[in-house]
């Protein structure tokens, strides 16, 4: 395996991980603002509940609470825009081309869409979006952005005793 294509993967590693932890930090905000100290309680009321569920949810307990809306308003809208990329990056079929203006990735989404045309509608199957290695590392860097903003709402929630 190539030393560029090492670093795509480990990329798509850290983006896993990051937004894995970041999805982390949510349920700890959500913990905290239902004042249950019982991780058992608090891991069966999510398990099943995906990262646009609970940040509804933690939208929904801000303005219960009146506390912190402004920011986790903004926090679920960057999270919201990453989740996208996110999951194109987990779940798509990945290839690499050279290209003269330098490596590039291809993302294959296998989807089935029905765009429509003047006499009635066409199907397309895949679709391919192209990405470079900056991309990547622009998601780590919002990703990164994201949870360190969750981690100050979670320390100024706790310094302020709302545990």
């Amino acid at each position: 395996m190539a030393i560029k294509e090492q670093h795509f993967y480990s990329q798509i590693g850290q983006i896993s991980i990051g937004f894995s932890n970041l999805e982390s930090q949510i349920k700890d905000l959500i913990y905290i603002l239902t004042k249950s100290d019982d991780e058992f309680v608090n891991s069966i009321l999510l398990e099943d509940n995906s990262i646009t569920q609970n940040l509804k949810l933690l939208l929904k307990l801000c303005k219960y609470h009146e506390i912190e809306e402004d920011r986790i308003r903004a926090l679920h809208h960057s999270i919201n825009k990453i989740r996208i990329n996110r999951n194109l990056f987990i779940h798509g079929l990945w290839s690499f081309n050279e290209t003269e203006n330098g490596l590039m990735f291809v993302c294959e989404i296998k989807k089935v869409a029905f765009k429509p045309v003047p006499l009635g509608f066409t199907k397309i199957l895949n679709k391919f979006l192209e990405f470079r290695p900056q991309d990547f590392q622009e998601e780590l860097t919002q990703i990164a952005n994201c949870s360190k903003i969750a981690k100050e709402i979670i320390e100024t929630l706790k310094e302020n005793r709302y545990w």
